[in-house]
């Protein structure tokens, strides 16, 4: 079961590995690509591998949604380090528009991140919450014994 886990969970965690990755380095399409790529298999062998060093299968499901909210919410630092990235490669500074094409490329950035933060937020959400309630420990209560008066013996 906790294969089964990897397999699935580590699904999950690779598509927004590889997603975030090929976001990162998109503005380069000759990086972008292949690294999205390699990410992709390497965040799922790194999700088996997490499911398969936990106790029980729960805690592999625990352990691969937390991980899954963490990349969820990194999402909008990766479309603002590819807004950077692509002002700093594909703008001409020596072209008579460059102030345009700087103000074009701000405008898309931060429609971008702004679309990443909100879809980031909600499924890291999502993942948070499911992965802080599955494969909890049970819950140990300890009652304190009341001491007996002296006379009641």
């Amino acid at each position: 079961m906790k294969l089964i886990a990897g397999i699935i969970g580590g699904l999950i965690l690779a598509v927004l590995g590889a997603i975030l990755v090929t976001m990162t380095f998109a503005a380069s399409p000759e990086k972008g690509g292949g690294w999205g790529a390699t990410a992709f298999f390497v965040f799922w062998i790194i999700g088996i591998a997490v499911a398969l060093g936990a106790k029980s299968p729960a805690k592999a499901w625990r352990r691969l949604l937390l991980s899954s909210a963490v990349l969820s919410f990194l999402a909008p630092i990766s479309a603002i380090i590819y807004t950077g990235s692509f002002m700093a490669t594909q703008i001409d500074t020596a072209s008579e528009y460059a102030g345009a094409q700087a103000a074009g490329v701000a405008v898309g950035g931060g429609l971008i991140s702004g679309f990443m933060g909100f879809v980031g937020f909600f499924l890291g959400v999502v993942f948070l919450i499911i992965g802080l309630l599955v494969g909890r420990d049970k819950q140990v209560v300890y009652i304190e014994r009341q001491p007996q008066a002296e006379g009641e013996r």
